[in-house]
C-alpha cells in the first residue's frame, strides 16, 4: 500500500511528511521521470540532469541527490544500485490519471489537472526538458481521450448537457480540434440552442483560416448546413462517428514501377533460385511477392511476428498449427516417430506422453528429418513458398528451411522461395546462408528501391480518388517514392478532407509516417485504442480473448471496436496491416501504461501456460525483472531440451544478470556454472 504520495501535475511536492515538501527541480525531475517511465539506469538518467558535467560530476551529483531526499524523507523512495526505480510505496497522480484513462474512469482522469512538473524551467538540461514536452504531450493527449469518451458516453445515454460540459473541456485541452468543434456544434443544436451551434461554426473557420489557412472540412459544413435546416441526429452505438478509408488506399489495385525487379525474379525462377526482397518499410517487397506468387499458382505464405526471435521454432509451429487446422487429416497421417518428434513442439499431438529431450547429435539430427518431412507435406503441390518479414524470424525455424530445402530442392519436390526482409536487418547466420547460397548460383538478392515520379503518379491515377493524381509531384517529394507513405498520406488527406483542395499547407516533415498514424489513432475511441495496444504488445500471443481479459471487458464487447480499427486501417482481422502502424501503436503508449499492460499480460500468459521466453519478455518490460527469472531459466532448459546451447547460454547468463542486481551473488554463480557453454 502507498503510504508517499507524489504530486508532480501543476507543480512538485511529496505528501507523507507532517507538511508537504515542495521539491527542487532536479529532485522532482528524478523522482518524476522514474514514475513515468519504470526503471532507468542511474547515470543515464544523470547525464540528462547535468548534461554539461563530466560523468564523474553527474554520478557525483546523483549519489548527492539522491542522499539529500532519502535524509529528508527518512525514507528510500529509490530503489537499486546502477539502474533506479520509484518504491512500490509512492503513489503518483500522472500515474494515476494514466490509469483511469485506461480503465475507463474519464471523469476521476479529468480532475487531474495541471501540466506535468509545473512551471519548472529545465532549459539548461535540453535532452530532459524535451522528454518533458514529450511527456506533457502524451498526458494532455489522454485528458482529451477522457474527455471525448466522456462526452460520446453521455450523449449516447441521452444525457445531452454532461455531454455538453465534456466536450467545452476537450475544446479547451485541444483548441485547435475541428472535431471538437463539430462536437460542440452538434450538441448544442441537440439541447436547442440553433444560434450558439452556429457560432462555433463561426470560430471554427476563423480558427482554420487564421491557424492553417485552411477552409473547414467537408464533414464540418455538411454538420453546418444540417443544422440550418434541421436535420442533426444524435450518436447512437448503431451510428459511429467516423468513416471507412477506401480498400484502394489498403492495397492499391495495380502493382507498378516494379517492370526490373519482375524480370529478374522470372530469370531466378527459371534458374529454381532462392529470391531474397531486401528493402527499407513500406516499399512495397510482400506486394510484389505476393503479386509474383499469385502469376506462378498456388503458393503459401509463413509471416514471421515480431517477438518470434524470442522463442525457437515459433515461426515454424505457428504456421504448421494453421496448416493442420485447416487440413486435419494431415495431422492424422503421420507417422508414429514423426509424430513423436514434432510433439516435442507441438505437445498435442501426444497427449500426456513426456517427450525426453535429445542427448546428442544423432537424435537433434532425427528431429530436423522429421520437422522437414512435415513441411514439405505441408507445401506439397505448392509453387511458390513466401516468407514474410524475414528479419522477425527466429534461428531454429530457418534452421527448419534451410534443411528442407537442403533435402528436397534438388529433386524438386520443394517450392521455390522468396523471403522479404527489411534491409540490414537479416540476421547474421541466415545472411552467412544466403551469401553461400548466393555464391554458388542457388540464390539471388534483389533491394528494392523507391518508385520513380512516374510510377508514383500510375499508382494515383490507379486509386480512382478525386484530387490524387494531381499531387504526384508534391506526392513523390513529400514520400520519397516510399508506397506505403504515399498511401499512409493520403488517408491523412482523406480524413483531413484536403484531398480535393490540394496540397496542405501543413504536414509533418516527410518521412515522419509515423505521426500521420498517431493522428489517426487519436481519432479512435478509447476501447479500439486500448485493443489496439494490447495487441502491439502481446504481438503473436494476441488474441480477443485474451485482450477480454488484460482490459477486463468480455470480447463481445470488441465487436464494435475492431470495426472501428478495421474501418480505420490498423488491424485486418487480429492482425496490424503494417509494421510501422504496429510501432506507431506502441508509440502511442505511455511507458507507465505500457509496463502496466506487460505485467497484466505475463499474468494471463502464465495461466495460459504461454512459451517461458514470451513471459520472462512481458515480465521484464513491465519492470518486474525478478519476477522474469523463472520464466527465463525454463525457456533455457527448453533449449536444452533441444540442444540448442547458444539460446539456453542466453538465458541463464540475462537470469544470473538479474540475480546479481538483486544482491543474489550465490544464485547468480550456480546459474552461470549451469550454462551449457560454462
Amino acid at each position: 500500500m502507498a503510504d508517499w504520495r507524489l504530486d508532480v501535475l501543476g507543480g512538485a511536492r511529496l505528501l507523507g511528511l507532517a507538511e508537504p515538501l515542495e521539491l527542487q527541480r532536479r529532485v522532482a525531475a528524478v523522482l518524476a521521470y522514474l514514475a513515468l517511465e519504470g526503471s532507468t539506469p542511474k547515470y543515464r538518467l544523470a547525464g540528462l540532469l547535468w548534461p554539461g558535467s563530466g560523468e564523474d560530476t553527474a554520478r557525483n551529483n546523483m549519489r548527492q541527490l539522491l542522499r539529500r531526499l532519502r535524509v529528508a524523507t527518512g525514507a528510500d523512495l529509490v530503489l537499486g544500485g546502477d539502474v533506479i526505480s520509484l518504491s512500490e510505496r509512492v503513489s503518483t497522480d500522472a500515474v494515476e490519471l494514466e490509469a483511469h484513462v485506461f480503465a475507463g474512469r474519464h471523469t476521476r482522469a479529468l480532475a487531474l489537472a495541471g501540466s506535468l512538473l509545473g512551471t519548472l524551467d529545465f532549459d539548461d538540461c535540453p535532452d530532459f526538458e524535451a522528454w518533458v514536452l514529450r511527456a506533457r504531450a502524451q498526458l494532455e493527449a489522454l485528458r482529451c481521450r477522457a474527455a471525448r469518451a466522456a462526452a460520446d458516453s453521455r450523449e449516447q445515454e441521452g444525457n445531452l448537457a454532461g455531454a455538453l460540459h465534456f466536450a467545452e473541456r476537450l475544446l479547451v485541452l485541444d483548441p485547435l480540434s475541428e472535431e471538437a468543434y463539430r462536437r460542440l456544434m452538434r450538441l448544442h443544436y441537440l439541447v436547442g440552442d440553433r444560434m450558439a451551434a452556429l457560432n462555433h461554426f463561426e470560430r471554427c473557420r476563423k480558427m482554420l483560416l487564421e491557424e492553417y489557412d485552411a477552409a473547414p472540412h467537408p464533414d464540418t459544413l455538411a454538420l453546418a448546413r444540417d443544422i440550418e435546416r434541421g436535420q442533426v441526429r444524435p450518436l447512437t452505438p448503431g451510428n459511429p462517428s467516423s468513416r471507412a478509408l477506401p480498400s484502394s488506399v489498403l492495397r492499391p489495385p495495380v502493382l507498378v514501377g516494379r517492370a526490373r525487379e519482375w524480370a529478374r525474379m522470372e530469370a531466378a525462377w527459371e534458374s529454381r533460385q532462392i529470391m531474397l526482397l531486401l528493402a527499407e518499410p513500406g516499399v512495397g517487397k510482400t506486394r510484389l511477392a505476393h503479386d509474383f506468387a499469385a502469376s506462378k499458382g498456388r503458393y503459401t505464405v509463413f509471416s514471421a511476428r515480431p517477438g518470434d526471435e524470442d522463442v525457437p521454432y515459433s515461426l515454424f509451429v505457428r504456421n504448421i498449427r494453421e496448416i493442420f487446422s485447416e487440413r486435419p487429416e494431415m495431422a492424422r497421417g503421420l507417422e508414429p516417430w514423426i509424430r513423436r518428434e514434432l510433439a516435442r513442439l507441438m505437445p498435442e499431438l501426444a497427449p500426456g506422453e513426456e517427450i525426453p529431450p535429445m542427448r546428442n547429435e544423432g537424435e537433434r539430427v532425427r528431429c530436423l528429418d522429421a520437422y522437414s518431412e512435415v513441411l514439405r507435406r505441408c507445401t506439397e503441390g505448392l509453387a511458390c513458398f513466401v516468407t514474410d518479414d524475414l528479419q522477425f524470424a527466429d534461428s531454429a525455424s530457418l534452421e527448419v528451411g534451410a534443411y528442407a530445402y537442403s533435402r528436397f530442392h534438388a529433386a524438386g519436390t520443394f517450392p521455390i522461395i522468396i523471403d522479404c526482409c527489411r534491409s540490414g536487418e537479416l540476421g547474421g547466420e541466415a545472411q552467412v546462408s544466403h551469401q553461400r547460397l548466393e555464391a554458388s548460383g542457388l540464390a539471388m538478392s534483389l533491394h528494392l528501391e523507391p518508385l520513380a515520379p512516374d510510377a508514383v503518379g500510375e499508382m494515383l491515377d490507379s486509386l480512382a480518388l478525386p484530387g490524387a493524381a494531381a499531387l504526384t509531384g508534391e506526392m513523390t517529394r513529400y514520400t520519397g517514392g516510399n508506397p506505403l507513405f504515399i498511401t499512409e498520406t493520403l488517408k491523412h488527406l482523406l480524413e483531413s478532407g484536403s484531398l480535393e483542395r490540394g496540397w496542405p499547407e501543413r504536414l509533418p516533415p516527410p518521412g515522419r509516417v509515423r505521426q500521420l498514424i498517431q493522428q489517426r489513432l487519436e481519432r479512435l475511441s478509447p476501447l479500439a485504442l486500448q485493443l489496439a495496444q494490447v495487441a502491439a504488445l502481446a504481438l503473436m500471443e494476441f488474441s480477443l480473448e485474451l485482450a477480454g481479459e488484460v482490459l477486463e471487458v468480455g470480447p463481445l464487447s470488441f465487436s464494435a471496436p475492431l470495426r472501428e480499427l478495421e474501418a480505420a486501417q490498423i488491424l485486418r482481422g487480429e492482425h496490424f496491416t503494417h509494421d510501422l502502424v504496429l510501432e506507431a501503436v506502441r508509440g502511442s503508449l505511455p511507458s507507465a501504461l505500457g509496463a502496466l499492460l506487460h505485467r497484466r499480460l505475463a499474468h494471463q500468459l502464465e495461466l495460459r501456460r504461454a512459451a517461458p521466453a514470451v513471459i520472462a519478455q512481458h515480465w521484464l518490460d513491465g519492470g518486474e525483472s525478478r519476477r522474469a527469472v523463472p520464466f527465463l531459466l525454463a525457456a533455457a532448459q527448453v533449449d536444452e531440451s533441444h540442444l540448442r546451447r547458444t539460446e539456453a547460454a542466453s538465458n541463464y547468463a540475462r537470469a544470473a544478470s538479474i540475480l546479481e542486481a538483486a544482491g543474489e551473488a550465490e544464485e547468480a554463480a550456480r546459474l552461470r556454472s549451469r550454462s551449457p557453454t560454462a
